[in-house]
């Protein structure tokens, strides 16, 4: 798709807001000043998309009221921030009532991936998210066995975790953190997963000792530490790019390294990734969130920037080439034609990670559809 002047301008503003929320400063007003109820509703819609929805909205309340939105703009984005933030609360309390269950038959949960990040925004319910991720150090199967007794409904399982639908959430009980055996594996993804479990075992998480030291007791959830934190959101967030990631991932890094300063050590964060093939990738990524979050890049570790690819993953993630194909015409032959576009214009994406692996990622996909078509049905 073409890019206008317009979108530049929409860009633009999100960006403005979202760095305004995220670090507690004004946005720029001259971005604002002819913006009229069109205007709001493609930011609003630019916003929804990129999953930065509620930091647009806290970014937009820092403005002087005559350069806020009009009112029925600004009515459904409060509307809709509203449903979330009240899912964000519930799933918090979810999370909790998981984590008094699986104390009493003795197993430590420890949260991970977006509800454990939200702790690290300035406002926590603005981090956006999906699924409840644990993990119960060790005890994976009794834990399932838990699960199967309080759970509703249980759906399609992964290798890496058993899935379970409880009180309107996915609950992913991780036995692995990582991917393995699968064309979604990194180079070395054996021993990526090592890594982040010898963290986990420093910082007394996977047999509660130290848990007083690291600020944790068995009583509350437990949260990953530094260190852990660091490399596995940057390992997940570069397992997605391929199929697409969004502004919110590089919100994520831009919160996490924030907080974190001062508290990861870069030497074995650079190492793990540079033995696996991923440093090229993370570099972008961190650079990306200096230039248009405005990460510091005191906090952040040591990168190199590549302006050419830079420009390119950010252009994929804000225009991407196929765009999401409308309701209204998702016909069976549409379907397919779109699946085999999305297909060719993820191809340099996932060379970047997984090279020379782009086949069996498509025969694995093709296989897993076939085995499962109720995945199909879905997309009707």
């Amino acid at each position: 798709m073409k890019t206008t002047t317009s979108d530049i301008i929409t860009t633009q503003q999100m960006l403005a807001l979202v760095r305004a929320a995220l670090h507690g400063t004004a946005p720029d007003e001259n971005l604002f000043v002819d913006s009229g109820e069109a205007e709001w509703n493609k930011l609003f819609t630019l916003s929804s998309a990129q999953e930065v929805i509620i930091l647009s909205l806290d970014g937009t309340m820092l403005l002087p009221k005559k350069l806020q939105p009009p009112l029925p703009v600004k009515l459904r984005w409060i509307a809709s921030v509203d449903v979330k933030e009240k899912r964000y609360r519930h799933c918090l309390e979810t999370a909790r009532e998981l984590s008094a269950r699986f104390r009493e038959n003795n197993i430590r949960m420890l949260l991970f991936k977006g509800l454990a990040l939200s702790r690290l925004y300035p406002a926590p319910c603005s981090r956006q998210f999906g699924d409840i991720d644990i993990f119960l150090c060790g005890k994976a199967k009794e834990g399932n066995v838990v699960l199967e007794r309080i759970a509703a409904k249980k759906k399609l399982a992964a290798k890496k975790h058993s899935n379970f639908f409880y009180k309107g959430f996915l609950i992913e009980n991780h036995h692995t953190f990582l991917s393995h055996g699968s064309y979604k594996s990194f180079q070395q993804s054996g021993t990526l997963e090592k890594q982040l479990i010898t963290i986990l075992t420093k910082t007394g998480i996977m047999d509660g000792t130290n848990l007083v030291e690291s600020g944790q007791t068995e009583e509350t959830i437990l949260f990953p530490p530094p260190d852990f934190d660091a490399l596995f959101v940057t390992l997940h967030t570069i397992a997605h790019f391929p199929s697409g990631i969004m502004l919110r991932q590089l919100c994520d890094l831009t919160v996490l390294f924030t907080a974190y300063k001062g508290k990861i050590d870069f030497s074995l964060y650079r190492n793990a990734l540079s033995e696996a093939g991923l440093l090229k990738l993370t570099n972008v990524l961190i650079s990306l969130s200096v230039g248009k979050l405005g990460l510091n890049p005191e906090y952040a570790p040591q990168y190199e920037s590549d302006l050419a690819l830079e420009n390119r993953i950010w252009d994929d993630m804000i225009n991407p080439k196929v765009p999401r194909l409308p309701d209204e015409k998702r016909s069976l032959f549409n379907v397919i034609i779109y699946k085999i576009k999305l297909l060719r214009s993820r191809y340099w994406k996932s060379e970047l990670i997984f090279q020379g692996q782009y086949g069996k990622r498509i025969l694995f996909s093709t296989c897993y559809h076939l085995r499962h078509p109720e995945i199909i049905k879905k997309v009707f």
